[in-house]
Order: C-alpha cells, then structure tokens, then sequence
C-alpha cells in the first residue's frame, strides 16, 4: 500500500530514457481508487511509466465474488496451475467486485455517521450544561429550577389522584424528600391539601432550608459548592451513559433479525437513556447541593491546617503526651510540648505468637 494523494516520485538521471517507473502490484485493493492512485506514480507530470498487477483467485477479493465460479471455467479451458490469465472477464469481474466492495464500505461510513449523529446531539446539550457551569458566576437560579422540575415530577408520580389526597403515596413523598433534600413535609390539620398548595409548601420549605444553609456557609463558598458538584456530577454521569451507548451500539444490529431497524431502535433507547441521564444528573446535583455540610468549627479549621504544619506538630504515630508538670523542660522539650509515647508492653511483631496464648500469629489472631 502506498499514500497515493499529493505524492511525486522524481525521476532520475536515465530513468526516462528506460522507460520510466514501472509500478508492480502484488494485489489488488478492495478500493480501485488506491489502485489507480498506485499507477499514477508511474506516469506524473507527463513522465513515461508502466504498471502490471498480479493477484490469485485466491485473494480475499476474488473469494468474496465467486471465485469457484471462475476456477470451474479455467478448469473446463485446460489452464494449469500457476499459468498467467489474462483476460476481459476476469479483469472486469474485478471491477465489479470492487465497486460491491467500495459500495458496501461506504454503507457502512454512512451508517456509523448517523449513529454519531445520534450522541453528537446529546453532547452539545451536555457541553452546554458544563460551559453554564464553568462560566456562570451565580447557578442558585438553576438549582432553584432543579428543584422545581424535581418536585413536579416527584408529585405527578406519587399523586396521581390530583383531587384525591389521602390517595397519595405520602410514604413515598416523604422518603423522598428526606433522602435528597434533607426535608420533611406533611399537611398539618387544617391546611388546604391541594397539588398546587402541597407544591408550593414544598418548594418554599426547600428554599428556606437552602438560604439558611447558604447564610451559614457563605455565598461565595456555595456558588463555588454548586459549580464543583454540577461539574462532578456531569463528568460522571456522562462517562457512564458513554459506556452504556457504547455496549447499546454493539449489540442492536441484532435487532435486523425481529424485522426491526437497527438505527431507529438505537434512536428510540438512546432517547430515553438520555432523558434518564438528565433526570439522574439533575437529582444527584440537588442531592449533593442540599445534603452536603461544611463544618466550620475551629476543630474542623485544626484538622484542615496545611499538611506540613501537621507534619512538624506530630511526633510518631500522632499522638501528643501532656504538658510536663510544673513546667519543667527535657532535654530537648519544652514545657508543654509533645511527649514521646512509651509503650506498656514490648511490641509484638506480625508474624510473631499471639500474647494471648492461642497459639497462632499475631496478625491472624488479636493482630487483625
């Protein structure tokens, strides 16, 4: 094979006066442009050349077009093995079977496009969402947004009896509610229990328990909060639902088989995957954003100081001795410092016997 577009081969000194590049192919190519590109080596800018190209019935190309067929005529001619053919028919049979070749591959191109296609439109939408992300400076209003698809979906599920409250799932509505926005809500006696009502007590509870959360964190701090867990959740999502197109496009050609086309099928279930993908994003990025806490305690601010000032305030394995009474100094410790940790006991090595007399290693006994 050979890179045929936009290459010159110069010819040398004498090469002209022989005859020029003679170009000899030991195959033909599934595609007959590679072909004629190979024999244009031999003849660029008006220089002389010449081109042959054997190939056996052998060949995948020739196998995959009927090559016994020809084999019988060759055999009924009297042509013994290994003699030279040359002749229309098989030159033109060739070039039937490389036009079915060239057809079939473009097919193919054609079909894996409009599967791209497909995932193409789901990544623009997804990019968009990860640019808003990135870019906007206050995301509260699409959490508040969120929020609202959120609960409207979760009624239209569990209240399906719009003018029947004490039909609903109010179990479930609860459940809910606690497990992804760390709320609870139920009608008290007396109140008006309509779907709108009950819609709006939750979504103004909701927002009450998240500016309550946002004054004790900090504006800024949330805003930061709400792009780091949009973006996590996005990314993860996403790679997932790839995976899963993925295992979808290699198995839905079998779909030809119940009279059924592949593409639309894949259509139809990437559809669906990716409006579950949406939701799935959607209720994991309010979940995170209403149940993620920040302590901000002054324990929580000791604990988050800088690896090295940790580092140079322990001694062995973290533990810090009392300050030495009445303030006296060591040798190389001041009054108050860290004390070094002595032990009670010797150490018991992993592969030694168990202290406590059962006869097996430490590591498989009270070690573990």
């Amino acid at each position: 094979n050979m890179a045929g577009r936009g290459t010159d081969i110069q010819l040398g000194e004498g090469v002209t006066d022989v005859g020029g590049l003679y170009v000899l192919g030991s195959e033909r190519h599934e595609s007959r442009r590679i072909d004629l590109q190979l024999r244009g080596r031999s003849g660029r800018q008006g220089d002389p050349g010449e081109s042959r190209f054997y190939l056996s019935l052998e060949d995948d190309l020739m196998r995959l077009f009927n090559s016994d067929r020809i084999v019988k005529v060759m055999d009924k001619l009297g042509v013994e093995e290994g003699e030279v053919i040359t002749h229309s028919m098989v030159t033109k049979s060739i070039e039937r079977a490389q036009k079915k070749v060239e057809e079939r591959n473009f097919a193919i191109r054609k079909h894996l496009l409009e599967y791209d296609d497909v995932m193409n439109q789901q990544r623009e939408v997804i990019y968009d969402r990860r640019d808003y992300a990135l870019h906007q400076e206050n995301t509260k209003d699409r959490i508040y947004e969120k929020l609202e698809n959120w609960v409207d979906d979760l009624l239209d599920e569990h209240a399906t009896q719009k003018d029947m409250p004490e039909a609903w799932n109010w179990d479930a509505i609860r459940g809910e509610l606690i497990r992804i926005i760390g709320i609870d809500y139920y009608p008290e006696e007396g109140e008006e229990v309509s779907i709108e009502q009950v819609r709006e007590n939750i979504i103004n509870k909701a927002k009450d328990f998240y500016k309550k959360k946002e004054d004790y964190i900090g504006q800024e701090a949330m805003r930061e909060i709400e792009n780091f867990v949009s973006l996590k959740v996005i990314d993860e999502e996403w790679k997932d639902h790839l995976y899963a197109m993925d295992q979808l496009k290699e198995g839905i050609n079998w779909r030809a088989y119940g009279q059924k086309d592949p593409l639309l099928e894949y259509k139809g279930e990437a559809f669906q995957a990716f409006r579950e993908l949406l939701q799935n994003i959607d209720q994991k990025t309010l979940q995170l954003c209403f149940k993620l806490s920040v302590d901000r305690s002054a324990e929580q601010e000791q604990v988050m100081q800088p690896v090295e000032t940790q580092h140079e305030n322990a001694l062995g394995m973290g533990f810090q001795g009392q300050p030495q009474q009445g303030g006296q100094q060591g040798d190389n410790q001041t009054a108050g410092g860290p004390q070094p940790y002595e032990r009670e006991k010797p150490k018991v090595g992993r592969n030694d016997p168990c202290p406590c007399g059962s006869g097996k290693k430490y590591k498989h006994c009270c070690g573990r």
